[in-house]
């Protein structure tokens, strides 16, 4: 007859006094720890097995840990996984993290593994406005109970992380849920055309839109252009880059997007100011063309001064223009996306149309006063 006492550290008996359990063999008291164990491992069956007189604990083979990774890059705003793998298979673990910076949240699933359970997911979140740092961080495995301490500890694993910002992102304080940045580049200079001359046109802004083809997007933000009207983007991935100039006064009827798959793009821009605008018949293709008429009750007649978008994904402003005296607009080098026009006049409707241009396109739109 063999009998479990009441908790008791490895090799000891217990100093609480309660009742025995006796069992008629020592393979039925080590059947009932294993339930125990398995069914309730929060309370961990402690006590020792006496046999023949005798107090004896199976020891615990010593375990080991080990990640799929020993470093993680989180940027700002992303989430990031490590699978963690336990050998021998534990009979109960607990799992703990410990160095957590401040802006990252991390978990454990499962947090607790129970018997034949090797692997837990490791997963970190860094909220858009978590600085960069790099940070070590400890995972513990422990048994359960333990007084106070709660649990033993029983191995550790370290995984270093670096967190990094949002680079190449417009607002670095508040990044965007995908990572950002790369090591392109696109540089040009923006010309400034008129009927007569085209000359650099200096402290002009230019904005990039940066497209992934994954639907994602982002603002690369602004630069202006020096004194020979010379600016350059760089920390750019390979994407779609959407660039647009012009500003205050002017316009830029040609679009400029580049399918960036390298380490540099060289892309010249265009603009031409409000006051004199410049309606080609045969620009640079892919083109739009047409006229801009005013609708009256009386017939309808071009309306001059009308300023003409052209946006692709959703809103982008890929080119500008404005209609002259005849109501003529043309827009050149227009991307090969569906598009939307839209003719605006202060005093008008506006409304827009939508457009997939391909070629040459001509296209007359009709406005009416408010």
């Amino acid at each position: 007859m063999c009998s479990v006492l009441q908790p008791v550290s490895c090799g000891a008996r217990s100093r609480i006094p309660g009742p025995k359990l006796r069992f008629a063999t020592v393979d039925d008291a080590i059947r009932l720890r294993k339930f125990v164990r398995r069914q309730f491992p929060a309370l961990s069956l402690m006590g020792a097995v006496m046999a023949c007189g005798q107090v004896t604990e199976p020891v615990p083979a010593a375990i080991a840990l080990s990640l799929s990774a020993s470093s993680l890059t989180l940027p700002a705003g992303n989430t990031g996984q490590v699978v963690l793998t336990v050998v021998p298979p534990p009979t109960g673990l607990r799992l703990n993290l410990r160095g957590l910076p401040a802006g990252v949240s991390g978990s454990m699933s499962p947090a607790f593994l129970r018997e034949g359970e090797t692997r837990s997911t490791l997963t970190l979140i860094a909220d858009s406005a978590a600085r960069p740092s790099d940070v070590t961080l400890t995972i513990e495995a422990l048994t359960p109970g333990g007084d106070n301490a709660g649990g033993t500890l029983q191995a550790t694993a370290k995984l270093n992380v670096h967190v990094t910002g949002c680079p190449g992102y417009a607002i670095p304080s508040s990044c965007p849920p995908f990572p950002t940045g790369g090591n392109n580049a696109i540089s040009g200079v923006v010309l400034e055309r008129s009927k007569t001359e085209t000359r650099p046109a200096s402290g002009a802004s230019v904005w990039a839109w940066v497209q992934y083809p994954n639907g994602n997007g982002y603002s690369a933000g602004r630069v202006l252009t020096d004194s020979d009207g010379r600016y350059r983007f760089s920390i750019l991935p390979n994407a779609l880059i959407v660039l647009q100039t012009g500003g205050a006064g002017y316009d830029q009827p040609c679009a400029s997007t580049v399918e960036l798959s390298g380490p540099s793009a060289t892309a010249n821009l265009e603009v031409v100011a409000q006051a004199n605008p410049i309606a080609e018949t045969g620009p640079a293709q892919p083109a739009l063309v047409g006229v801009v008429y005013e609708t009256t009750a009386s017939g309808r007649r071009p309306l001059s001064g009308a300023r003409v978008y052209f946006e692709v994904l959703f809103e982008i402003v890929a080119a500008t223009t404005t209609t002259d005296e005849l109501g003529r607009y043309s827009f050149c080098r227009l991307p090969t996306l569906a598009g939307t026009v839209t003719p605006v006049k202060a005093g008008y409707v506006t409304a827009g149309r939508s457009v997939s241009v391909s070629g040459l396109v001509e296209m007359d739109m009709e406005m009416k006063r408010q």
